[in-house]
């Protein structure tokens, strides 16, 4: 029964991404794609991980007194400390690989946009009072907020949820997306019709054609660049514009700092 659990766990371990370069030196300089990812990461993995082995110190303090365990009974104790101990492991491993996957999906999105015209901001990793941002980009007359998801496999739109197989992770409904745009535009203090709210899928398929539904647009990386490239229309004052600048590059510093430390 412990060996077949354990051999699920480790079948479940997802496939270690193929080494990604590092981000150019322009996008480190606006904040550090995949950080807040990777934070995620440690922490929920380390925590149980933690929880566990001070449950396990006590246990063998207690083994270790004789009033309290002896003979057989603490070896049973001992073996089944030993499988939680591996177990949970194998769990924080999981956790940190899946991150990982998304921290290295947000690179690769974070270069293309980097790849684009020198007049167009991009800004990586910023925190903002709706939660954290992967990225917001800044052309000429329009803003995006894009959010990366590196999942395997087809992801389709279901009563107006993204889906990834047949699970839904809350916080991706459409009509979320839209309402947590309308409130950055709120906290960066411009028109809420210039910007838009994009979900770049990495390592997955899409299953419809890439665009805009229900005011958020959906796609895969190979996709992005096409959309945002297409004429439109000018939203975003230029005076705007300026002040936009400034306030994104304050909200990407505690990022850029945080990223330095690790």
């Amino acid at each position: 029964m412990i060996l077949s659990y354990t051999i699920d766990i480790m079948n479940d371990i997802p496939t270690v991404p193929s080494p990604v370069p590092p981000p150019s030196p322009a996008s480190t300089s606006r904040g550090i794609p995949g950080v807040y990812a990777r934070s995620r990461g440690f922490s929920q993995a380390l925590s149980p991980f933690i929880a566990m082995v001070f449950g396990a110190g006590w246990v063998f303090g207690a083994i270790l007194s004789p009033r309290f365990i002896q003979g057989s009974h603490a070896a049973i104790l001992l073996m089944l400390i030993a499988v939680g101990l591996f177990i949970t492991w194998k769990r924080a491993v999981i956790i940190l690989l899946r991150h990982e996957e998304g921290a290295r999906g947000e690179e690769q999105v974070a270069r293309v946009l980097d790849a684009l015209p020198d007049t167009w901001r991009a800004f990586h990793s910023v925190k903002l009072a709706s939660g954290e941002m992967d990225h917001v980009l800044v052309s000429e007359n329009q803003v995006f907020t894009i959010e990366t998801v590196h999942w395997r496999g087809q992801v389709r739109v279901v009563n107006g949820k993204l889906m990834h197989g047949e699970n839904f992770y809350p916080g991706y409904e459409l009509e979320s997306l839209r309402t947590q745009a309308e409130s950055n535009a709120a906290e960066l203090e411009i028109p809420e019709t210039s910007v838009t709210p994009m979900v770049c899928i990495v390592g997955g398929r899409y299953g419809d054609y890439a665009g805009v539904k229900n005011g958020v647009w959906l796609g895969e990386i190979q996709d992005i660049g096409i959309f945002l490239c297409a004429p439109r229309e000018g939203q975003l004052p230029e005076a705007k514009r300026a002040d936009l600048l400034r306030l994104l590059e304050e909200k990407t510093i505690s990022a850029k700092e945080e990223g330095s430390q690790r």
